[in-house]
Order: C-alpha cells, then structure tokens, then sequence
C-alpha cells in the first residue's frame, strides 16, 4: 500500500502547527505548557515517515485536577520522506483528542504501543487520537503527570496493519518562551538593519536551528525547524526581505528551492545540488589548504555577506565552522574513532536532510494567510 495513501486527503486549507483553539484558561494546579514532541518510522519498503506534536498541555491531567480540569490543544503533523530525499506532508497540524473522547468504553490497554507507552484498561492518560487517518493513527506521551519527555505513536496502515514508531523526545516550553523570542527577532532586526549579514546570518540559525551555530545555546527553542511557528518563520522573512530589497530570505530560497525541484522531481540530492549552486553555496575552485573534513559546499567563513552575493544566498542552511571543528578535533584526553565521519557529514550531509524538511516547512508556513485568532 503507497504510503500517501494512508491518511485521507487534506484538501488546500493549512492550520498553524501549534494549536490555533482559544487560549487555554491558567490555574495555580496546571498551568499550560507549549510542547513540541517528534518520532519516527523507518518503513520496511524505504522512506521514512516522521510524526511531530506540538501544542499546550497542562502539567497535571485531568484526572489529577478533577475540580478544574484543562483540556490539551495538541496537534499533529506526518511527513513522508522518500528513498530520494523528497519530503511530502501527509497530515498536516491534525487535533489530536483525548482517547477517552474518541472511545468511550475502549480497553485502553489493547491500544499496540509497547509497555511504558500503553494505557492503563480502565485509564487512558495521555493517549491521544486523531480522526483524520483513515485506519487509526494514536500518540502516547509519557510520563502520565508531569511534563511529558517521550513520545510514541502507533499507526495503522490497514485495518490489520499497524507500525509503532521508535521512543521520540518531547521538549517543553514555559511562560518566557515567547518573550526570549522578542528578544532574538529584536536583535536580528537591528542586526540587518546595520547590514551585517553574517551577525544577521548566525542569529536567524540559532532561532531556525540551534545546534548549527557557535552561538550560546538558547532553551527552550527546538532543534529542528519543522516545530517552528509559522508566525515566526514569516516574521524571519519579512525582515531579510525588508533589509536586502528582496535579494535575501526564507521566500526567495523556497521559490528557488522549487525551480530546483521542478528540474529534478525524482533526485532528491541532485535538487539539493541544483539549490545549491543557484544560491552560490558551491566552492568555485579546491582550496589552497587540504581539509580533512572538507566538501565543495562553501563553509561559514567562505560566504558572501554582502548584496552582491547570489539571489538567496543568505541566511544560510549550514553548520558554522567551530561546531564542525569542535566535532573534529574533540578536547584533549578524549578520544573519538567517528569523530573526524561526524564532522564531515555536519559539513556536507547535513544540507541533504536538513534542506528538504526546511523547505517543506517553509511551504506550509508561507503559503497561507494566518488569521489573527491563529496568532
């Protein structure tokens, strides 16, 4: 059975992929949470499907807070991954509901999921549904009280088909999230106000993709940046676009990006190639100095940061130079047989994964008008 087959179709309406519902109500026994959890499968046919919550859940469930319970707003997107690279949203920010909503008098224990991700026969905790998949498709998060770390889900591909995804890790997030946000998009304002790129450049990885610059680790932002807010990706946007005249931005790489595709529909890495070149990421001629975790993409320090660079040419989607180096050459006393592999596929392989799901993220967050409820 093709895999985009399992769940119904969509149609050309997309939903925030953080819970667009009302603000939850705020009390002293369970005060909501933004949570982003993300799984996956690796399906025996090749590809893989990736499962991604995001939304608000109170610390405390239901069952704990009888006298003033707070319903979660989670919601849940699946994407597709071919054997070639190509990235397809198959589900895109699907309600997830209570599974003790969606079924009643169901034994929560006959649910698939393994041990400590299965419901308790006459409690159902943390078990969710969503009713956009044709056979089922459920997310159990865990532990039961608290903020919940893991994430597993189990989804039937037929009526007798099902596949668990592996053990998936939640990040949460609290009430000074959206605050340390203001402060980095205030920074990377003024940064492109003052032209400097390359400032504007690290500023924007450490929002989009935080394990990819030197910069300090900022918490609670996710690592990955299909868990980003359409909000913020346009706000990202709007300001490279604002400060380049349109030469520079998140748009301008997707129109590229789907020229790229356009041209290579079956070859993943060969659209990521074409991309590459387009947007002048490419080195132009071998280095004078050998370096033993080098490729032909450009390296941080190789980019152009000015207006005469490429159409797209910033912000950039790799890994800064010292992350790699650090990867490379580990401190002194600790030894690391796959460190100088690791270092080289932060330099090079990391565009061919990260590029697609990027992009694929870009497509459902700039192509469609955010209501001011869905703010």
């Amino acid at each position: 059975m093709p895999e985009i087959l399992i769940l119904k179709p969509l149609g050309c309406v997309l939903t925030v992929a953080l819970a667009t519902t009302a603000p939850l109500s705020v009390n002293a026994q369970g005060t909501p949470s933004r949570i982003a959890c993300e799984t996956m499968v690796s399906l025996g046919q090749g590809g893989t499907l990736t499962y991604l919550l995001t939304g608000s859940l109170p610390e405390t469930t239901a069952a704990d807070n009888l006298q003033n319970p707070i319903a979660p707003a989670l919601t849940l997107t699946v994407q597709w991954q071919t054997q070639t690279g190509r990235v397809q949203t198959l589900l895109n920010a699907a309600a997830l509901i209570d599974y003790e909503q969606l079924a009643p008098d169901a034994d929560y224990a006959q649910l698939p999921f393994e041990d400590p991700f299965r419901g308790q026969p006459n409690r159902a905790d943390r078990l969710y549904g969503t009713s956009d998949s044709v056979h089922g498709l459920y997310v159990s998060l865990r532990p039961t009280s608290g903020l919940p770390q893991q994430i597993q889900t189990v989804h039937y591909l037929s009526p007798s088909e099902y596949v668990h995804s592996m053990v998936g890790t939640c990040q949460t997030a609290n009430a000074n999230f959206d605050g340390a946000i203001d402060e980095q998009l205030t920074l990377l304002q003024e940064r492109l106000q003052a032209q400097d790129w390359a400032a504007a450049d690290r500023i924007t990885r450490r929002l989009l993709a935080p394990g990819t610059t030197s910069l300090p680790p900022f918490d609670p932002l996710p690592s990955d940046p299909v868990l980003l807010r359409p909000e913020l990706i346009k706000a990202i946007d709007q300001m490279w676009l604002t400060a380049s005249d349109g030469r520079f931005g998140l748009s301008v790489q997707r129109r590229l990006w789907q020229e790229a595709l356009a041209a290579h529909p079956s070859d993943g890495a060969a659209a990521v190639n074409a991309f590459r070149d387009r947007v002048g990421w490419k080195l132009a001629a071998p280095r004078a100095e050998v370096d033993f975790i080098g490729s032909d993409w450009l390296n941080e320090s190789e980019l152009t940061y000015s207006l005469q660079a490429p159409e797209g040419h910033l912000p950039w989607a790799g890994v800064s130079d010292e992350v790699v180096q650090a990867i490379a050459v580990p401190p002194a006393g600790v030894h690391c047989g796959s460190c100088t592999v690791d270092a080289m596929q932060l330099r090079n392989e990391h565009f061919y994964r990260y590029i697609p799901k990027l992009m694929e993220r870009l497509a459902l967050c700039l192509d469609r008008q955010v209501s001011p409820s869905a703010e």
